[in-house]
């Protein structure tokens, strides 16, 4: 679930805006992935057009399904787009909520959520502004018309939630989409470090820069992804060494 469209109207500060996301309801099961990525292209199409009408010029950092359905390409479907950016204003934030609402009046798929910033919650504070520098110099743009730009969150972090959350390291449960991700996001990691492979010792760096904890769990997480790397790109050698 996201921040609702009267939530987020009835602040002005943006700080306070990218704090709001609700908690998850106990119990909760998360919304069945029916949204496919032409659905999620038209729906931005919508919302690019709202802002740049608003002569706007907002970008946005997605994690999770939406990148791997709209850029990847490795899944069908998903059921946000889920986003942060801490450089955004009240007033940008104002008109991604106006777009987003635009978009739902023409497709009914679309419910008040499938564009939200649920993902802060999940982010410690101390990281948003260097996580959201990263991502800009990364430049992994999964969406750009005039008016919206939306970018991939930097792979490494990407990466690394799903190996956490494989390892029960997570706040949710491990699903079973989360092995092909992580793989999915080591292969940018590598591709962008125009390398075949990272020492292990440079993962776990990577978990202490996310302040993620590294357990023994995670070892034999490693040697799945390895296994799995191996046999989705028909590669040779382990890409974690």
């Amino acid at each position: 679930m996201g921040q609702s469209w009267s939530r987020f109207q009835q602040r002005r500060n943006a700080k306070s805006l990218l704090d709001l996301a609700p908690a998850k309801t106990p119990g909760q099961d998360p919304a069945l992935p029916d949204l496919d990525r032409n659905t999620l292209l038209s729906a931005l199409n919508t919302v690019a057009a709202y802002i740049a009408k608003k002569k706007g010029n907002v970008t946005v950092i997605a994690v999770g399904g939406a990148v791997n359905t709209i850029y990847l390409q490795s899944r069908a479907a998903t059921h946000d787009v889920d986003f942060f950016n801490t450089q955004l204003t009240a007033a940008d934030l104002g008109m991604i909520v106006e777009g987003a609402k635009a978009a739902t009046k023409g497709n009914p798929k679309l419910d008040e959520t499938w564009f939200n910033n649920r993902t802060i919650l999940f982010i410690p504070k101390d990281q948003r502004n260097a996580l959201t520098e990263q991502a800009i110099a990364q430049n992994e743009i999964i969406f750009q018309k005039p008016g919206l730009t939306v970018l991939a969150a930097p792979w490494p972090y990407s990466f690394c939630c799903k190996v956490d959350r494989l390892a029960g390291g997570g706040v949710n449960s491990a699903r079973v989409y989360d092995l092909d991700d992580a793989v999915q996001y080591l292969r940018r990691s590598l591709i962008k470090a125009k390398v075949a492979q990272v020492p292990l010792a440079t993962v776990k760096q990577w978990f202490t820069q996310y302040s993620l904890r590294w357990t023994s769990a995670n070892d034999g997480v490693v040697a799945r992804v390895n296994a799995a790397y191996r046999v989705t790109f028909k590669a040779k050698n382990n890409p974690i060494v």
